[in-house]
């Protein structure tokens, strides 16, 4: 897989170096509000990466330029998209985490947008899906600007901090993301 690129963001597959950086974004307690999945153990990362490498699935770490020197680049999030289905054409989106101090900025915006183009534009997709928790309100907002649409609830769906949580369900199709981008 080629590096995406924007004006100021990165995408290029996670690697082994990533892995220590990822698991302080899966215990940052400002990053996993939001997310599905709960932290793991260091055993349990290095277990799932190798099946990452496996896969198919595409994990890609997301990389912020410098303003002032392009080719300096830091280590932010992490994006991706899982569950390929080649013969229906479609994956799913998941696994955005992106450090506190770089929320709010559309970089979200920015990477899945890039990982939207490449999905459909290169991998040939039809759809891409999304579920995530309903009270994820800047991500949901994020997906709405792209042309995603919701499909559905799955009521108490996730058992996340204590509690039981819906899940929305999201997809956004190739037509219509190629109509938003003329």
């Amino acid at each position: 897989m080629r590096v995406l690129e924007t004006e100021r963001l990165l995408l290029k597959p996670i690697e082994a170096e990533d892995l220590n950086f990822l698991m302080e974004l899966r215990w940052n307690a400002d990053v996993v509000e939001h997310i599905i999945h709960n932290p793991i153990s260091s055993r349990t990362q290095q277990h799932w990466y190798e099946n990452i490498m496996k896969s198919g699935d595409l994990v890609l770490s997301i990389f912020y330029k410098d303003e002032k020197d392009k080719t300096k680049t830091k280590l932010i999030g992490t994006i991706g998209l899982y569950e390929f289905n080649y013969r229906h054409q479609r994956a799913t989106l998941k696994s955005m985490r992106i450090l506190p101090e770089y929320q709010g900025k559309n970089i979200g915006l920015e990477a899945t947008d890039l990982l939207m183009d490449y999905g459909f534009n290169v991998l040939n997709l039809n759809k891409i899906c999304c579920d995530l928790f309903e009270d994820n309100v800047a991500r949901l907002k994020g997906l709405v600007k792209l042309g995603f649409k919701k499909e559905g609830t799955l009521r108490k769906h996730y058992f996340h901090n204590g509690k039981f949580k819906d899940a929305a369900i999201y997809s956004l199709l190739r037509t219509d993301y190629n109509k938003i981008k003329k």
